[in-house]
């Protein structure tokens, strides 16, 4: 029997997972190897964000073993319909952040598929109200077009590392500093957090 959501259940499940996979990663010698979850006090910022914004539909790009996803759906609780896919190239985090979402109660709120984010985003025709960004960082400059078709007016894009890894993603970020349809800021929050806003059609 799959557990019912449970806030002090969640809380608690959340810090232990974080601990959990910071020693994994630490113990990795391969960058590749880690789960590189996003710091805690961005994940609960994606949370708030989804619980102010309301977003009916949302992608996150990097799901790895799901502990933005479970912010994320943290904060999509109270929402009577909201369509959350979150995407990832590898199988077997993708079956580790569903079983965090089942052991959470969370887990019939989340479509998890596995799939090269390029691909989905070429194949896309939806637009989202929230998107987070946080995956493998060389291939952020060809999402661009994609992420362009993916938002409209009152979408929210947030991107993690870019203060952390500021000159690996200088360029993406500049596609939408430089674009007028977006205002855009950077957040000390946790690695950094970049959040662009789509003003204009």
């Amino acid at each position: 029997m799959m557990p019912t959501f449970n806030p002090s259940h969640f809380l608690s499940y959340c810090q232990s997972l974080y601990e959990a996979d910071s020693t994994y990663d630490s113990e990795q010698s391969n960058r590749l190897d880690r789960h590189r979850h996003v710091e805690p006090d961005a994940a609960q910022f994606l949370a708030n964000i989804a619980t102010i914004r309301q977003p009916k539909k949302v992608l996150e790009i990097g799901t790895s073993t799901g502990f933005s996803t479970l912010w994320l759906a943290y904060g999509l609780r109270h929402q009577a319909e909201c369509d959350f896919i979150s995407l990832d190239i590898d199988k077997n985090r993708s079956e580790a952040a569903h079983q965090h979402l089942q052991n959470t109660g969370l887990s019939a709120s989340v479509r998890l598929i596995v799939q090269d984010a390029l691909i989905f985003l070429n194949d896309n025709t939806d637009v989202f109200d929230l998107v987070f960004l946080d995956a493998e960082r060389q291939y952020y400059f060809d999402y661009i077009e994609g992420l362009y078709k993916a938002l409209d007016v009152g979408s929210v894009l947030i991107v993690d590392n870019v203060i952390s890894h500021r000159d690996e993603v200088s360029e993406f970020l500049a596609a939408f500093i430089n674009n007028r349809r977006y205002l855009c800021h950077t957040l000390d929050i946790g690695a950094g957090l970049f959040m662009a806003v789509r003003q204009e059609p």
